[in-house]
């Protein structure tokens, strides 16, 4: 029994060390043929067409291969791994710990990869591999960061809309890094999707009229909906969330003086100590009307009406609110999705090559491969995103127009709908890196996350019921040692 007993502590110990190990293990993993060449992509989750192609019977990733294998004559192995928040990628690739071939970060986190040397150019790859690309007749023209014309466009921005990629060169055409060198951001990246931060709400609980009165202040259930309160998720995501807190603020006059007259875009990278003590005094606020965070599990939350508001990323929005309920009487969809007109953030994320490359020309022709029309429209029907390739050359496409109506889908409905193609302007704002400050705001964040609004009786109560159960154990032990004491012989 007492054996038993001890196999049982034992087991318990062993779970709480290895869970936190396997949960980390954010991996999905997937060879498309054996032998031959391999290429290693780090992407987000679910971020990717993964439906077997109706004609080809195959997946995107398998007919890349197979589009590889047939100009190089290689077999091509793809092994396929994702993470959850920049973050998380920004961390194993910085301390060198991703052998990977090609991740897909978004803006700010390129900037700060290309600011510490982690990428690598795609002009000087592409001079590098021209013997090969001669050799096998490989031409890379829907790459923007090579500058090929494109007639559709009439830009050298390649398959890439040209609105996008003059916000990325202006905001990141010059990029000084730790060597003192100044990059153009434009060479090291590939944008691949872009979208908004908003508000996915159900539209039975929450009114499109209260969200255009309220705007980012029905995260805070500012409204008092009863139905509303601590049925609200936010993104477990460090620069989103502080993001939303100045909206906020911005919308609700609660920003510090000296920053009444910022810019939204100003604003949205601004971390000086009073901005964000500021955010983290409204965050904790946010703590008691809230139901929690996440980052993937909220647009299933929102459908199966666990909440009924998430703060929420436009393709996910527009991929729950096609998965959600619809009643064809009212034409009525269960699921909406708001962007408040005073303020939010425009986002971009792209490819990039990591110095840990190890099949270059895999890496490239995978990039080039995934601005073609198609593909393009593949990913973006699947994931529920906005490709960043240009409308006009999908618009142009009749295969893609094809596929469009097939996924039952109006084009010109598709192409108009303003979720899926915000118009850019200045209430839109891009995020950059916050460079040094970013561990303030970090430390920030995990404060206000971990709940700094506890009541102080209640940690007491929290201390008294551990320590309670820790004189328990100890007791037990005692008694058991005691019991097993060999007694003394007179």
């Amino acid at each position: 029994m007492k054996r038993f007993a001890y196999l049982i502590v034992l087991s318990l110990v062993a779970i709480c060390v290895l869970l936190p190990v396997l949960s980390a293990c954010n991996t999905t993993s997937g060879t498309t043929q054996s032998g031959g060449d391999r290429l290693v992509i780090y992407n987000w989750e679910d971020y990717i067409d993964t439906e077997k192609d109706e004609e080809t019977g195959k997946r995107l990733l398998d007919e890349f291969a197979d589009y590889y294998q047939q100009m190089t004559g290689r077999a091509l192995s793809i092994t396929y791994t994702t993470f959850d928040t920049n973050e998380t990628m920004m961390t194993k690739v910085l301390k060198g710990d991703a052998n990977v071939d090609l991740i897909c970060p978004s803006e700010y986190a390129i900037e700060k990869l290309l600011t510490a040397g982690c990428l690598l150019n795609h002009k000087a790859l592409k001079e590098e591999l021209q013997p090969q690309l001669d050799k096998y007749g490989i031409s890379l023209n829907n790459m923007s960061s090579l500058t090929p014309y494109n007639e559709i466009t009439n830009t050298n921005w390649g398959n890439i809309e040209p609105d996008i990629m003059d916000v990325i060169k202006s905001m990141f055409g010059s990029v000084t890094a730790k060597d003192g060198n100044v990059y153009d951001m434009t060479e090291f990246m590939v944008p691949y999707m872009c979208g908004t931060l908003g508000i996915l709400y159900n539209t039975e609980v929450v009114s499109l009229e209260e969200l255009e009165e309220y705007g980012w202040g029905v995260l805070w259930n500012v409204q008092n909906n009863e139905r509303l309160e601590n049925k609200i998720l936010m993104k477990d995501s460090v620069r989103d969330t502080y993001a939303a807190a100045i909206f906020y603020m911005y919308e609700y006059g609660l920003l510090p003086e000296k920053y009444q007259e910022y810019t939204v875009q100003q604003l949205i990278n601004c971390t000086d100590d009073e901005m964000v003590s500021a955010a983290e005094t409204v965050l904790t606020e946010q703590r008691e009307h809230i139901s929690g965070y996440e980052v993937d599990f909220g647009k299933d939350d929102m459908i199966n009406e666990i909440v009924y508001a998430d703060f929420a990323w436009s393709g996910d929005a527009l991929w729950a609110i096609e998965e959600g309920g619809y009643d064809e009487e009212t034409d009525t969809y269960q699921l909406g999705y708001f962007v408040p007109s005073v303020a939010s953030n425009i986002w971009y994320d792209g490819w990039c090559i990591p110095t840990s490359v190890n099949n270059k020309l895999a890496a490239m022709m995978f990039i080039d491969y995934m601005c073609n029309p198609m593909s393009s429209i593949r990913n973006s029907v699947a994931i529920g995103y906005t490709s960043a390739t240009a409308k006009a050359i999908l618009e142009a496409d009749e295969d893609v127009l094809a596929y469009i109506e097939d996924n039952e889908y109006d084009i010109e409905e598709y192409f108009s709908n303003e979720g899926r193609y915000p118009a850019i302007n200045d209430t839109l704002g891009v995020m950059r890196d916050f460079g040094d400050r970013n561990d303030i705001v970090v430390n920030m964040w995990q404060r206000a996350k971990s709940g700094a609004h506890v009541d102080a009786n209640l940690w007491y109560v929290i201390v008294a019921i551990v320590g309670a159960v820790g004189l328990c154990v100890a007791l037990y032990f005692t008694v058991q040692a005691l019991k097993t004491r060999p007694r003394k012989i007179k």
